[in-house]
């Protein structure tokens, strides 16, 4: 045991963690505790707002803004956090424990390059070891060297703007244990990445906790990823753990009804059935299905199609030769890495990314390639949902006056008339009326996704352009919001462009996908199809590199 108590391997140990609200009193967090011993990663999964990453912030001493620490123990690396004083709290951080946040531009300073901002780290850590500069030059090459990035002095010279999003994800978790820390909290690092970085990240991760002897505290709401990395895992839910133990006993056979609820809202690509399935709802056409869905056009039922298209960033060549269609009612899914092209395609066919040749065609007429220059019509008919409803929904307007403002800019109408389509489309993504009086800050991540679905259908569209729309909500959300968009496609004859890089969410809602690899399709054809028997060796990489529940628990 050491001074504090703790049996020998074990990093940390929280025990009846409280933290309430300033003010009310009301618990954030009631009752958590959990043990992590050096080398293994516990995970910490639950919805938003259900305490997990407060939980974890603890481990620094830290809670969000207008809340507070009330109760409990938490023992780090032998320091009891609670009893540190500022001084002492400051060089727990960075140096014992470490914090690795979901998103790395964040974290990073835009006019610092990155040999510096890791060198900063180290100098600025009260330890006596890096006070040399030589010294902490070795500190930060053998960091990159461990992440896999290159150390030498053009790479260090860099500005984060100039590197990609995973060599960002990785530059930030070089900065985290660069100095050595016994404990690393990881808070939801992967989320936004497409899949092959992904898996780069997570065996990055698992590789330094297992050989530094790193205690790590992963915090997610993505089930796959727990069973891929995480030795134990504690299930949240309300500020509480209705759930822990060995991953592989908990996620395969979960005792809370919490749990099984997170386990049926996780799509899992190597699963048999689909949502679709589970709420009785029809696949488009059959015919539309086959081969690459190209066909005829029935009258009055436009298909969206782009031929030839040549999409250029500046004079930069991004897209080659894409041709695709999607047919009335249909959903076919655009997947591939970040960088592949997919959200340029959505954007250019949109009327965001004019820089293109070739054929943007609606029906029988051609789209103009800005968006300001087309027909009031086209704008209606064709809606784009962006992948953040934080950024996409006017801070300063109640959502009414956003619904309204949708309505107005490409349709007329009574004011009676309006109300009446915002209240339906209100009624077909599953949201109150009193929604419409509230502020966007005042709604949850998902439903402000919602109202973002709902302002685009506001207008009565016949086309969704989807792009990443569900890759920063939690499982449960995530299905909610793609039961609806499924519904609208059954009962509304709603076709849709859904841009991911989520191939187990393919499965779930795609009628046909297209795969892109540096701005080429690759691959393309009904999604069971293409999934179950991929012919391009890229789509085949995808679906390795896609994590299951169901894989990762069998290789246990």
């Amino acid at each position: 045991m050491s001074e504090h108590g703790l049996d020998a391997g074990v990093e940390v140990e929280v025990e009846d963690l409280v933290i309430e609200l300033d003010g009310n009193g009301r618990r954030i967090v009631d009752s958590v505790g959990f043990t992590i011993r050096a080398g293994e990663i516990l995970g910490v999964v639950g919805e938003s707002g259900s305490g997990k990453t407060t939980s974890a912030m603890s481990l620094l001493g830290f809670a969000r803004h207008g809340a507070t620490i009330t109760g409990g123990r938490i023992v780090v690396a032998g320091h009891d956090v609670r009893a540190l004083d500022p001084e002492s709290l400051r060089r727990l951080r960075g140096r014992t424990v470490a914090y690795v946040p979901q998103d790395p531009r964040a974290a990073l300073n835009p006019a610092i390059r990155i040999g510096a901002q890791i060198d900063e780290v180290l100098r600025t850590s009260g330890d006596p070891r890096f006070e040399s500069a030589a010294t902490r030059a070795e500190y930060v090459q053998l960091a990159l060297d461990d992440v896999g990035l290159p150390s030498d002095e053009p790479f260090l010279r860099r500005f984060p703007h100039q590197l990609s999003g995973g060599q960002l994800q990785r530059v930030g978790i070089a900065m985290a244990v660069v100095a050595k820390p016994p404990v690393l909290i990881l808070d939801e690092p992967t989320t936004g990445l497409d899949v092959k970085t992904q898996t780069r990240v997570l065996e990055l991760v698992r590789r330094l906790c297992s050989e530094h002897g790193i205690a790590g505290l992963y915090v997610t709401h993505d089930l796959a990823v727990v069973a891929d990395i995480a030795d134990h895992v504690i299930v949240m839910n309300d500020g509480e753990i209705v759930e822990s133990g060995p991953v592989g006993q908990v996620l395969s056979a979960p005792e809370h009804e919490y749990t099984r609820r997170l386990l049926a809202a996780a799509p899992d690509a190597a699963s048999g059935s689909t949502w679709r399935d589970e709420l009785g709802l029809p696949s488009a056409d059959p015919g539309a299905r086959d081969g690459d869905g190209r066909g005829g056009e029935a009258p009055g039922r436009e298909v969206l199609r782009g031929e030839g298209l040549e999409l250029r960033y500046r004079s930069v060549a991004v897209g080659h030769d894409l041709d695709f269609e999607v047919r009335p009612g249909e959903c076919v899914a655009v997947v591939g890495e970040s960088g592949s092209g997919k959200t340029t395609l959505s954007r250019a066919i949109i009327g965001l990314h004019p820089n293109y040749s070739g054929r943007v065609s609606w029906g029988s007429e051609t789209l103009k390639p800005k968006a300001r220059r087309r027909s009031r019509r086209n704008v209606r008919e064709l809606q784009y949902i962006f992948q953040s409803p934080f950024n996409s929904l006017n801070p300063k307007h109640t959502i009414g006056q956003s619904l309204d403002f949708a309505y107005a800019t490409v349709r007329s109408g009574s004011a009676e008339e309006r109300r009446a389509a915002t209240e339906e489309a209100l009624e077909l993504v599953g949201l109150r009326l009193s929604v419409l009086d509230q502020m966007p800050n005042e709604l949850s991540g998902g439903e402000r996704q919602r109202v973002a679905i709902a302002r685009a259908l506001v207008v009565d569209p016949k086309v969704l352009i989807c792009d990443e729309i569900t890759s920063a909500l939690d499982v449960i959300v995530q299905k909610q919001v793609v039961e609806v968009l499924l519904r609208l496609q059954a009962e509304q004859e709603v076709s849709m462009l859904f841009v991911t890089h989520n191939l187990a969410l393919v499965k779930q809602i795609a009628d046909r996908v297209i795969v892109m690899e540096s701005g080429r399709i690759v691959e393309s054809g009904a999604t069971e199809q293409v999934l179950a028997d991929p012919q391009h060796p890229y789509t085949r990489e995808l679906l390795e590199n896609t994590l299951s529940i169901s894989e990762a628990l069998a290789k246990r």
